[in-house]
């Protein structure tokens, strides 16, 4: 079979054992996330041979790189500006000071107790410290959570997204010799995030305002050209940013708020069209899941996945059981201005799920072959299903015993995208 056949092939199959997964995820409350991923398996390279995308490294670059982006874009538009005025800085500890703090604790808990190299562990913590918007955002959606609450952690699985790749970024840079000592990765680091949030915002703002106006003057007066701007924006965003130096997921976060908060600046399309743009989005983001956990999946080898599974047991109870907490407490509870009542302090310590950042940011270390990578995409799938199957479904569960929601508020089950 001709090589473009296969990549057809592949693709074709896992979108169509993506559909199969969708109602199987409804039926048995199983995120849909592991079905993707699953199916990976059992129509990759191990099981059924049929899906094989790692000998194609455009592809697979196309998928996981593109699948970032989108993700991190996607992020963005999940903050609500208005809410994240009254709370930021809680916001901004918990994304930020939380994700360092949470990827150092994993990078320690695996050199000390486990013997992992320190590359790979620091790669394996940068990874992992990302919490999944796309399982907590419909779950939080049905629960009807305090509006500051749920804000919160939307927005610090929105902004550490975009801190994880960045860590990742710069470990890689500093492991490859590109980056040496702390002052010059904390220049990279400042260089990256600058450059790439002006980028962003140039780039969003640039193509919102081209939208507004051309409503404005009837000439893009139709949904699909609203629509379908949503892809320009993040990939002229973060190709802009990687033109001038800067972060390209920086960018695409960058844009993405820009995006969702274009009625702050006035630039905001009709409702209509913001309707159906969030439903393109919506339905785009299913295909881009299927992609990317299905070639995760795909590219899962039994035996490294056997042995890995110790180790990633450990770092998934690590995380799950005092990581989590520590950083929540740690970066939340001194702030005075907020107020955070303890109930919600430990809701926070449970809502970490691993989700489609960290298989993205995995996936693409696999096909950049960074040193260490296979060994980080084994561990990083193995803490991904712990704390989809074990946080996940009793997430609803801890809101009622905290008092947070009433029983009759808690939905009956889980449906999609893990929630």
């Amino acid at each position: 079979m001709g090589q473009h056949l296969l990549v057809f092939q592949s693709l074709a199959l896992l979108l169509a054992a993506g559909l199969v997964a969708l109602p199987l995820a409804r039926w048995s409350g199983v995120p849909d996330l592991l079905w993707f991923m699953v199916a990976g398996f059992l129509l990759g390279p191990q099981v059924g041979g049929l899906v094989q995308l790692s000998g194609n490294l455009g592809v697979s670059s196309l998928i996981v790189t593109g699948g970032a982006v989108f993700m991190l874009y996607e992020g963005g538009r999940a903050v609500q500006w208005r809410v994240l005025q009254r709370i930021w800085q809680s916001v901004a500890l918990l994304a930020v000071v939380g994700t360092v703090l949470t990827a150092l604790g994993v990078a320690l808990l695996a050199v000390w107790l486990l013997g992992v190299p320190w590359v790979a562990a620091a790669l394996l913590g940068a990874v992992v410290a990302s919490t999944d918007p796309a399982t907590i955002v419909p779950l939080f959606a049905r629960l009807k959570l305090p509006a500051r609450l749920a804000q919160l952690l939307i927005g610090e699985a929105a902004l550490n997204d975009a801190m994880s790749a960045l860590l990742v970024v710069l470990i890689v840079a500093a492991s490859t010799g590109a980056a040496v000592g702390w002052a010059s990765t904390g220049l990279s680091a400042v260089r990256l995030l600058v450059l790439g949030a002006v980028a962003g915002l140039g780039i969003g703002g640039l193509v919102q305002w081209g939208v507004a106006e051309g409503q404005r003057l009837a000439v893009w007066n139709e949904r699909e050209e609203a629509v379908v701007s949503a892809l320009p924006t993040m990939a002229l965003a973060y190709l802009a940013a990687v033109a001038i130096g800067g972060s390209g997921f920086i960018a695409a976060f960058a844009a993405g708020m820009v995006s969702g908060n274009a009625h702050i600046l006035g630039l905001a399309p009709k409702r209509t069209h913001q309707a159906e743009h969030q439903t393109f989005l919506w339905h785009l983001g299913t295909v881009v899941r299927i992609l990317l956990f299905g070639l995760l999946g795909a590219e899962v080898v039994p035996a490294a996945f056997a042995q890995a599974g110790w180790v990633g047991l450990a770092v998934a109870a690590g995380m799950i059981v005092v990581l989590r907490p520590l950083v929540v407490w740690v970066t939340l509870w001194p702030d005075s201005w907020a107020r955070w009542r303890p109930a919600e302090l430990w809701f926070a310590s449970w809502v970490r799920e691993t989700g489609v950042m960290a298989a993205a940011l995995a996936s693409l270390l696999i096909v950049d072959r960074v040193p260490g990578a296979s060994e980080v995409g084994a561990l990083t799938t193995v803490v991904l299903v712990v704390t989809m199957l074990v946080q996940v479904p009793t997430t609803k569960w801890w809101a009622v015993k905290l008092g947070l929601v009433t029983a009759d508020q808690a939905p009956a089950r889980a449906t999609r995208r893990g929630g």
